[in-house]
């Protein structure tokens, strides 16, 4: 397991005086922000807001505030030295409100910060997300103008951080983060070092190359039960083989399990880990999820449904005249239909799979171990600490630097 700093020995966050020069100038001054935080701090403990000041206690405790728009909701928070680290890490947190922020977002970022060495850890809240995905739903079929911004918005911050050339910066999308960061990628010109995408309903492209990526620096993670990810209208699939990049595991024996859509930031889990190690530059020790066959066959399916409607999606980001509602919104449902079918082959190939093995065993009449149920990515039974060891610390590779291995596992993960 990765060696984590406890909460006694992480530093608060440093800014030296020409980084936060730079960044007050974009408009994020952390001094102001968490002056003017610890006045509302004070406020709502004088009227006995209870949600507010648990709130505002973890926006003003360690860390910087780069971001403070309570009227907005939109906040910015910075862990670690950003001006001595090798690597920055900026978190993108999907739907949800405050209370997400406060329980979930934040304890994510530290999470990553703890466990990752030699890294600054940014959480990025800083757009008009939706409160939950039914909303995004709804706003995408109304083609909906705050993904634009959002994805505007997350390009400029970054764009402002006073990052040295040789530090990595890798993007950190959970859920509709990666939307977001899709569209900043797809449409805006962010640029970074790397990208990784946890339990993603789509990043409104159809495949890597619409991203501007190298292969080797695209990841992505889907843990079983994460039905937000098999949604499928907002784009193909990241984690999908047809998508490119690599898939990375999620669970392994003698992990913390994750299980369904918010647990990818878990201490100790094997999808916190491969993350850290992303973040870190150390390629090598990423595991990758090997496709099993019904999960092959799925992508097939669903990229020959989606095919013949390539040419409109890729006219319609740019198209905005008459009809483009009904371009874009005829388009979503190809994709929605193509996901859900490439879901139903996958459920029904992997079921055969299942009782013909059975049938295979009884007929035999001994009982053998489960063989090859394919890479399920199911989660351990059972948690625990980590059995083996994996360290991180300065990146292996230079960010310019393209590596062409990684790790195959020859085993499937654990059932």
């Amino acid at each position: 397991m990765i060696e984590r700093r406890g909460a006694h020995d992480r530093p608060a966050a440093v800014l030296a005086e020409g980084a936060r020069g730079r960044l007050a100038a974009a408009g994020f001054d952390p001094v102001d922000n968490l002056a003017v935080a610890k006045e509302d701090l004070a406020l709502a403990r004088a009227v006995e807001d209870e949600d507010r000041v648990a709130l505002l206690e973890a926006l003003v405790g360690p860390g910087a505030l780069l971001i403070y728009r309570p009227d907005r909701q939109h906040y910015g928070v910075l862990l670690g030295d950003l001006d001595r680290a090798h690597h920055v890490a900026v978190v993108v947190p999907g739907v949800g409100d405050e209370k997400n922020l406060r329980n979930d977002w934040l304890p994510a970022a530290r999470n990553l910060f703890e466990a990752a060495r030699s890294t600054a850890v940014i959480l990025w809240k800083g757009y008009d997300n939706p409160s939950d995905m039914a909303k995004a739903a709804l706003e995408s079929i109304e083609c909906d103008a705050h993904l634009m911004a959002a994805a505007s918005e997350l390009t400029e911050f970054v764009r402002s951080l006073p990052l040295d050339p040789d530090q990595t910066l890798t993007l950190v999308a959970h859920s509709y983060g990666s939307l977001v960061t899709g569209a900043a990628l797809a449409d805006c010109g962010l640029s970074c070092t790397d990208v990784v995408v946890a339990g993603s309903p789509g990043m409104s492209v159809d495949d890597l190359r619409q991203l501007h990526l190298e292969a080797s620096h695209f990841f992505s993670e889907e843990a079983p039960g994460d039905a937000v990810a098999e949604l499928g209208i907002f784009g193909a699939a990241p984690t999908s083989p047809a998508f490119g990049g690599t898939r990375m595991r999620t669970n392994a024996p003698g992990h913390e399990p994750v299980m369904a859509h918010a647990n990818y930031f878990v201490p100790g889990s094997e999808a916190l880990e491969n993350i850290v190690d992303v973040v870190t530059g150390r390629y090598t020790r990423v595991l990758e999820r090997r496709p099993s066959l019904p999960e092959v066959a799925s992508g097939v399916v669903a990229w020959t449904i989606r095919l013949p409607t390539l040419p409109i999606g890729i006219f319609a980001r740019r198209y905005r005249g008459p009809g483009y509602r009904v371009i874009i919104n005829a388009r979503r449902l190809v994709d929605f239909a193509a996901t859900q079918t490439g879901n139903l082959v996958r459920d029904t190939l992997g079921e055969g799979e299942r009782v013909l093995e059975w049938a295979t065993r009884h007929l035999d009449g001994r009982a053998q171990p489960d063989r090859h149920r394919g890479p399920s990515d199911a989660a351990p039974q059972g948690g625990g600490q980590a059995s083996q060891s994996r360290s991180d610390g300065v990146r292996d590779h230079h960010p310019d630097e393209r590596p062409h291995h990684l790790r195959r596992l020859a085993e499937p993960e654990a059932p």
